[in-house]
């Protein structure tokens, strides 16, 4: 195989995973498409992961290995470097303990003749052998939104199983640097890539990337050798005869599984709804009741309002009468010579 028939560059970066890096290349070289090399991206390996590589390049001319000293954070702008080594178009990724099924690449190759950004239906591997999703079309202008929104941290495209052609990359102009605090690697980079104009993406419509997170599940406080035991059942599971088969088993598996519970939270949503319909009806009716309370408040106060000037208009009729009363009783007693008058 000549470098010219290179058709992908898939880039693992490593540190320190000796354990299972072997077993995620693995399944880089046993993909169908063979035409393809692998760059290892050392970031200051340890001695074991040194002498693993070395082992890989050895036996598979199609590995290759960018050793190079520690860098900030995760060693990102190597990536850049890796990708500017690469002998073909389609840039791949491969994180140092996941798994790519076999037909990850053809897949992948085959969307990127009409794109320029992809990546396998997103998900992750759950401790309990299921699956979970990070579900997002990349052909939506809708989930690219929500991954460009500075409001939220939200991010559907991982470095696992993830595609782009390096025409595009170098189109783009703003290749891997160190991850700013606070950000996702992937996140960071990808949003360089999803504001081009010329950003055209697609999601493959199968899980053909397997990744067993290390920040999920509990696996923060697993060994090195539960790291290895977990990656190599699900290694036996990828390089078998039927792991395809069995893992779009376990992607409708997770689907029914991620619709009954939208079905049920659909259903609490709906009874939560007719709860709070129910008291807004109440509290209308007992806002009309408190109008019409209102209403014959203002009818009584204004009927007493009526009365009390009746009463007035009564009392002052009265003082007159008393007060011409007193005058004449007044006039009469004085012709008799008196001077009492009516109290």
């Amino acid at each position: 195989m000549t470098l010219a028939s290179i058709r992908a560059s898939i880039l693992v970066p490593t540190h320190d995973k000796h354990t299972t890096l072997p077993l995620a290349i693995g399944t880089a070289l046993r993909q169908s498409v063979e035409e393809l090399e692998v760059i290892v991206v050392g970031d200051g390996v340890t001695d074991p992961v040194q002498s693993v590589v070395e082992e890989l390049v050895a036996t598979d001319p199609r590995v290759r290995f960018l050793d190079r000293p520690k860098g900030a954070h995760h060693g990102e702008s190597y990536r850049h470097e890796a990708i500017e080594a690469a002998e073909s178009d389609a840039i791949f990724y491969l994180c140092d303990d996941d798994l790519l099924l076999p037909d990850h690449v053809a897949d992948l190759l085959a969307l990127l003749e009409d794109h320029n950004f992809v990546q396998s239906f997103n998900g992750y591997v759950r401790t309990d052998g299921e699956l979970d999703f990070y579900a997002a079309d990349l052909a939506d202008p809708a989930a690219i939104e929500l991954m460009l929104d500075p409001e939220l941290r939200h991010c559907s495209v991982s470095i696992t199983g993830t595609a782009h052609s390096r025409a595009f990359y170098e189109t783009v102009g703003e290749p891997w640097d160190t991850t700013p605090s606070g950000e996702w690697a992937d996140h960071w980079q990808w949003k360089k890539l999803f504001r081009h104009p010329a950003f055209r993406g697609a999601t493959s419509a199968r899980m053909t990337a397997l990744q067993l997170p290390t920040t999920n599940s509990g696996r923060e406080s697993w060994t090195p050798q539960q790291r290895e035991d977990e990656l190599r059942r699900w290694y036996d599971l990828v390089v078998g005869p039927d792991g395809q088969a069995r893992v779009d088993d376990l992607v409708a598996r997770a689907a029914r599984r991620e619709l009954a519970a939208d079905r049920l939270e659909l259903a609490v949503l709906r009874h939560g709804f007719e709860t709070l319909t129910r008291e807004l009806d109440a509290a209308r009716a007992a806002v009309v009741e408190l109008r019409s309370a209102l209403d014959r408040a203002d009818e009584e106060k204004l009927a007493g309002q009526a009365e009390l000037a009746a009463s007035q208009r009564r009392l002052r009729r009265a003082e007159e009468r008393l007060r011409l009363k007193n005058e004449r009783i007044a006039v009469l007693r004085a012709a008799r010579g008196g001077s009492s008058a009516v109290e």
